[in-house]
């Protein structure tokens, strides 16, 4: 591996270790209990009117991760986060979630969401590394027991997009994402506790993308499907994310490593990197296009955040697996440099969403995003390490730098809170 890219990425965990993590939950923990759903300028948080299970699950996983990976004991901070999400989302009467809160922390929507679902057992995996709290493990099996036997929609393929509290589904254009999310929570809950519920629903989940989502002829992934998973006619069938393309890639692997089968998945994973770097990266502006149609036309030329950290996990991943590594390292160059220039701060603010001259387009920042920067890098990050190929000492030259220089600001701000305090 490179050290060059090995220093770049290694700098970026650092900024995300040390400034931008304690930042985030700092900013988004709520007094009250849980996070906040969006923050605005300043970290100030941005009351929406609803606070989803989605983003209370992606934020406790953050902390959770964190935690595990600096040895830190658990304190009551993540603790408390936990019992709020289920004091607040969770059922025990029906044993179903529900969808989101207002801010007054009342249940406003009580429809029972696979998407939300598949990271309720993705954060419980987390916290249960974090803390040992068997209530997790407990909580992660019931919810996969749910989805297993609610949300089959048989002879139909695949799983419902949502249950009411009457456990009908509701009427609803079906869609690949909650199922991709599901597989990624369930390889991360059979990683924690190797139950054999988690591996024979992602080994379910692999089986469908096979089957529906992915068109290996036209080496399309399809986002929206009729309720056979038939691909629509309409205009939504049109529609292809580069983003999943690059999450399903690490999704897959990640499956071959749990099936013990390094080679497993890797046609399928190179035609789909092939396609995402080929048609979703804008070659005269830079950045990820949203959405493209099978033949690369751009169908939606705005460009969010999330596909640069998905695509950088995929891109490091495939590194030793193409002919040409120089393309893959070249990208990912230019990828961390849009990233550090357009989208993220020092500070940890970020910009979410951008035009296609990657000019600002959303001025607030989701509490759902941090999951996909976190992830993005520390398991990139990972990948590197786990090579073992180079021991770059201008990245750890970096990052003592870096923690210097943060130690010596955090002391300067309680010097001067204290003269304040004083006079």
């Amino acid at each position: 591996m490179a050290s060059g890219i090995y220093s770049t990425i290694s700098s970026l965990q650092t900024r995300l270790f040390l400034r931008w993590v304690p930042k985030w939950f700092e900013a988004f923990s709520n007094p009250e209990g849980g996070f906040y759903e969006r923050l605005g300028k300043g970290f100030k948080p941005v009351l929406t009117g609803q606070r989803r299970l989605v983003t209370q699950c992606r934020q406790l996983a953050i902390y959770s991760d964190y935690a595990t990976r600096h040895n830190k004991p658990m304190g009551d901070d993540l603790k408390a986060h936990f019992e709020f999400i289920l004091e607040k989302y969770y059922s025990p009467q029906t044993g179903l979630w529900h969808f989101s809160i207002n801010d007054k922390g009342e249940a406003l929507d009580k429809t029972c969401d696979l998407y939300a679902l598949s990271f309720v057992v993705f954060s419980l995996s987390h916290y249960f590394r974090a803390s040992g709290d068997e209530r997790a493990k407990n909580h992660a099996i019931n919810v996969l027991k749910l989805i297993d036997e609610k949300f089959r929609m048989s002879p139909l393929p695949g799983l419902a997009e949502s249950i009411g509290e009457d456990f009908a589904p509701p009427k609803a254009i079906r869609r690949q994402n909650p199922h991709m999310h599901l597989l990624e929570a369930c390889l991360f809950a059979h990683a924690t506790w190797k139950e054999p519920i988690f591996e024979a629903m992602a080994d379910d989940m692999v089986a469908l993308f096979y089957k529906y989502f992915y068109d290996a002829r036209r080496d399309t992934l399809i986002e929206f499907f009729n309720d056979d998973l038939s691909r629509p006619h309409e205009e939504k069938g049109r529609y292809l994310e580069p983003g999943h393309y690059f999450e399903w890639i690490w999704l897959l692997k990640k499956h071959a490593k749990m099936k013990q089968d390094l080679s497993l998945h890797e046609s399928a994973a190179s035609r789909l990197l092939d396609f995402a770097n080929r048609f979703g990266w804008d070659s005269l502006y830079g950045g990820i296009f949203d959405s493209v149609a099978e033949d690369g036309r751009v169908m939606t030329d705005t460009k969010r955040i999330w596909p640069f950290c998905e695509a950088l996990k995929a891109n490091v991943l495939m590194l030793e697996r193409v002919s040409n590594r120089q393309i893959l390292k070249d990208r990912v160059a230019d990828m961390v440099q849009v990233f550090k220039t357009k989208y993220m701060q020092e500070r940890g603010f970020w910009t979410e969403w951008l035009h296609r001259d990657l000019t600002d387009a959303a001025d607030y920042m989701p509490g759902t995003t941090p999951y996909h920067v976190y992830f993005g890098i520390t398991e990139t990050m990972d990948i590197l390490n786990e090579r073992g190929k180079v021991k770059s000492w201008t990245s750890k030259w970096a990052h003592y730098t870096y923690a210097f220089r943060r130690g010596l600001s955090g002391l300067v701000r309680r010097i001067r809170l204290t003269l304040h305090g004083a006079g």
